[in-house]
């Protein structure tokens, strides 16, 4: 980024289709560890922004990654050293990416405002979206480190969205950050619904298939969703208790109406191929039934077995089950 891969740089100012094939030639890092941490940005404004938020998201996590990997069965000492010596390296990058701000002129409210026209000067405007989104990357990438060792990091020491505006950029923090916590439940032993059950065998399989399905959709930040987040921690284990025990028709059908499917192709830019394949491990069933499901009820034209692969009728059952848990469990 401050190389060959700035964005206002003559090298980098290309068509949207040049940067089209490039960012699906790129293959999402997936995080070996849980997300604490979650940025909601401003949604790209073209194809090179595409292209240079992937690549941000890639390089932060393979860098998360390695830090974790390398510290997994490191001493404490070891630890502290590793974790000081990151976020030195974050806050260095972090402030030379705000002396870029300061020297190119960058405003966020010139792609933030409802009067942004990214018909003039658009290079210029994809420029200020890339450096912005680097930025708060960098920041969320310094909480995500911070969660992971809070341990290992003096309360005194310990920051937030602001701190890194005021103490590091010597300015004020933005109203809207983008930067928040992701809000998790704690997964019970044996989850509230599957309580009190007489069958002692039956109560392992489904507590099993609970924390399995948790798991899995975890990577992508299925708890994040807005349909998930309007619900208390009941509500959240009754309607993964819905998704875990109803047919794969059912339960694809709720995924898509909680918005799950739209989440893994615009956030982590999946294929259909792999979303079926994720689908698959989360709801222990073949690619080739969740395919099927999945084209019924997004497809109109598809020349799938309706009979088959009947996710379409169950379209209006998964809206109105949803409705009914949030009606009884609002957050």
């Amino acid at each position: 980024m401050f190389g060959k891969l700035r964005p206002w740089s003559e090298d980098n100012i290309k068509v949207d289709e040049y940067y089209k094939p490039l960012t699906r030639s790129l293959t999402s890092v997936q995080p070996a560890f849980n997300s604490h941490i979650e940025l909601k940005f401003i949604r790209e404004i073209s194809s090179k922004t595409q292209y240079f938020k992937k690549l941000i998201d890639n390089d932060i996590t393979q860098y998360c990654n390695t830090l974790i990997n390398e510290t997994e069965n490191a001493s404490t000492n070891r630890i502290a050293f590793r974790v000081n010596k990151a976020n030195r390296e974050l806050h260095a990058v972090i402030i030379k990416i705000s002396e870029i701000i300061k020297t190119q002129n960058l405003d966020l409210s010139q792609i933030n405002s409802p009067y942004a026209d990214f018909s003039t000067d658009k290079p210029f405007k994809e420029s200020v979206y890339i450096i912005f989104y680097l930025l708060s990357a960098l920041i969320r990438c310094c909480l995500e480190v911070q969660q992971h060792f809070l341990s290992a990091i003096h309360e005194d020491d310990r920051m937030e969205v602001a701190d890194f505006y005021t103490r590091l950029l010597q300015q004020q923090a933005p109203a809207i950050s983008f930067i928040s916590e992701i809000e998790t439940i704690q997964i019970e032993e044996t989850p509230a619904r599957l309580q009190n059950t007489e069958n002692d065998f039956a109560t392992q399989v489904l507590t099993t298939k609970y924390q399995s399905f948790v798991n899995t959709v975890s990577l992508y930040q299925f708890m994040a969703l807005p349909k998930l987040v309007a619900l208390n921690a009941q509500g959240q284990n009754e309607l993964i208790y819905l998704i875990i025990n109803k047919d794969v028709p059912y339960s694809v059908a709720m995924l898509v109406h909680l918005g799950f499917l739209v989440k893994l192709k615009q956030d982590y830019s999946l294929n259909n191929e792999k979303i079926y394949t994720h689908l698959s491990k989360a709801l222990n069933s073949n690619t080739r039934t969740i395919k099927g499901n999945c084209l019924v009820l997004l497809n109109p034209d598809t020349n799938e077995d309706k009979y088959k692969y009947p996710a379409e009728n169950h379209k209006k059952e998964t809206q109105n089950d949803y409705s009914i848990i949030l009606a009884k469990f609002r957050k």
